[in-house]
């Protein structure tokens, strides 16, 4: 049965413009869809990509993620910092999938650790198996993508 991943991207990443002062030039997100379904594609995953801003399809892509994917990669972005969306709310969706032991991995583009770049702290989950890649351009999804599949080979 081939795998299935949902890739979820938060608010602001449509335009990724932003990213070039961090070093990665020219960075769309019709690139890193591009990116992301040639390694799924590779690698036998079945995706889904998506990008919101609104916290109510935020929310049902995460529950549909818990439901009907085997794991979950998800950008966050600007969440913590978008006046629209419920950081407890967020969290506690991130928390469900977590806790039915499918892999979730937060991925962000640019080093979230890096002075002068304004995200909040990654997810935390009580249990599960939530990892993090961070700081890597485009090639953190490549890295999230095969951390992914590596957790899903080992419980088949």
């Amino acid at each position: 049965m081939k795998k299935k991943l949902l890739i979820i991207n938060g608010p602001g990443l449509s335009d990724l413009s932003n990213f070039n002062e961090f070093g990665h030039d020219n960075l769309t997100l019709e690139k890193v869809q591009k990116k992301c379904l040639e390694t799924c594609d590779s690698l036998g995953i079945s995706v889904d990509f998506c990008q919101t801003d609104d916290q109510a399809e935020l929310s049902n892509y995460l529950l549909k993620a818990s439901k009907e994917f085997d794991a979950l990669i998800i950008n966050p972005a600007a969440y913590s910092n978008a006046a629209s969306l419920d950081p407890d709310l967020y969290a506690s969706n991130i928390e469900a999938m977590a806790n039915q032991k499918k892999p979730v991995i937060e991925v962000h583009i640019a080093n979230i650790f890096q002075k002068g770049v304004n995200i909040n702290s990654p997810i935390k989950a009580s249990e599960g198996n939530v990892g993090f890649v961070s700081g890597f351009g485009i090639h953190s999804y490549d890295l999230a993508i095969r951390a992914v599949n590596k957790q899903l080979s080992q419980k088949s």
